[in-house]
């Protein structure tokens, strides 16, 4: 990752992989949540809680880390928090995920992650690791071009 790693870092990753790494250095860092109801559903900074893969990924593109005095470009970011999450799914899945015929592919992939995530007895360690193992196909991805 090209980026240093703190949960207070108002520096958002600028690729998937590094986007997947950061969620993967930060659910190490604070663990994982499992539930229906999700600790990002409130208000407040919540970048020091547990979390789930999801969530992660949400600190990782800038939730509840972003700075007002800060320029971000959002629609870049979004394109990187998308992508992240379609290689997370396919790697979970192990091939690519299916959408039906007008769905959002975004909201399917962000199931995909969801329902792994809440698998009985999932680890932040597991998690961590299918992060980071994503990230890898996407910094392969980024070498072929």
């Amino acid at each position: 990752m090209r980026g240093t790693y703190t949960p207070d870092s108002v520096l958002i990753p600028n690729t998937p992989g590094d986007l997947l790494e950061w969620a993967a250095a930060h659910i190490t860092r604070v663990g994982i949540y499992q539930s229906r109801y999700s600790l990002f559903s409130g208000p407040g900074r919540l970048a020091h809680r547990r979390c789930s893969v999801g969530g992660a990924l949400d600190v990782a593109a800038g939730r509840d880390r972003t700075t007002p005095g800060r320029a971000y470009d959002l629609d870049a970011i979004r394109a990187v928090y998308t992508e992240a999450y379609r290689l997370l799914a396919e790697h979970l899945d192990g091939a690519p995920v299916t959408e039906p015929t007008g769905h959002d592919a975004l909201t399917r992939h962000k199931v995909t992650v969801h329902l792994w995530t809440l698998t009985p007895g999932r680890t932040a360690q597991e998690a961590a690791a299918a992060l980071r193992s994503a990230a890898e196909t996407a910094h392969a991805a980024d070498r072929l071009f």
